[in-house]
């Protein structure tokens, strides 16, 4: 799917996370930003992605990948020179781990999911839930286009909906109808939380 199709289900995803975790304005906001970001973040492994266009906005496309393995590598340095948190090592890691895998294969499955809630749970865990939230709701929309997911790597095959008649092309028409969709639930429901924060509640 499109980066921003995935980033408006990563907002609608916030929100209803929101609806069970957060009870103001601040925290609200923060929990539905957190998911947005992490529901981009599996196409950290695409040159040509979204969030690599947002980290990167200044570079050519072929020289994104060396820009987000030298952070990890210098968050990597930092760490062991600083004696910083042992999250900090972890994040440094995954960013020059992920530079050049291919497209859709470790940052698309449970153990990329995984890795990444281990460095929120030692870093941020009050928003372990959010990231679990944005970070799934991308690979279960990416399930229902035809490349699929490959849910179990390093087990090889991709996982799809279109076994059953299930299937999204990025960048048709129904990626666009469902990100527009997932928009409104998303301003919607915000607006619907906050309104029982402060008027309601």
């Amino acid at each position: 799917m499109q980066g921003k199709t995935h980033l408006r289900i990563g907002l609608a995803t916030g929100v209803a996370v929101g609806f069970a975790t957060s009870d103001n304005f601040l925290t609200l906001t923060a929990t539905v930003a957190i998911s947005a970001l992490a529901s981009m973040l599996p196409d950290i492994d695409e040159d040509g992605s979204k969030i690599n266009k947002w980290m990167f906005s200044s570079l050519n496309r072929k020289w994104r990948s060396l820009a987000l393995a030298s952070i990890g590598i210098i968050i990597c340095l930092f760490w062991f020179f600083a004696h910083l948190p042992l999250w900090v090592l972890l994040s440094g890691i995954y960013c020059a781990g992920v530079a050049y895998v291919p497209h859709r294969s470790v940052t698309h499955s449970i153990v990329g999911m995984g890795y990444v809630l281990v460095v929120i749970y030692l870093a941020i865990p009050s928003y372990l839930y959010a990231v679990a939230a944005g970070y799934l709701s991308h690979l279960i929309a990416d399930a229902f286009t035809v490349a699929g997911v490959p849910f179990f790597w390093p087990y090889p095959k991709k996982i799809g909906l279109k076994s059953i008649g299930l299937k999204v092309r990025s960048g048709r028409e129904t990626d666009k109808i469902l990100g527009r969709a997932t928009l409104l639930i998303a301003c919607v429901g915000y607006v619907y939380l906050l309104g029982k924060m402060y008027l309601v509640g």
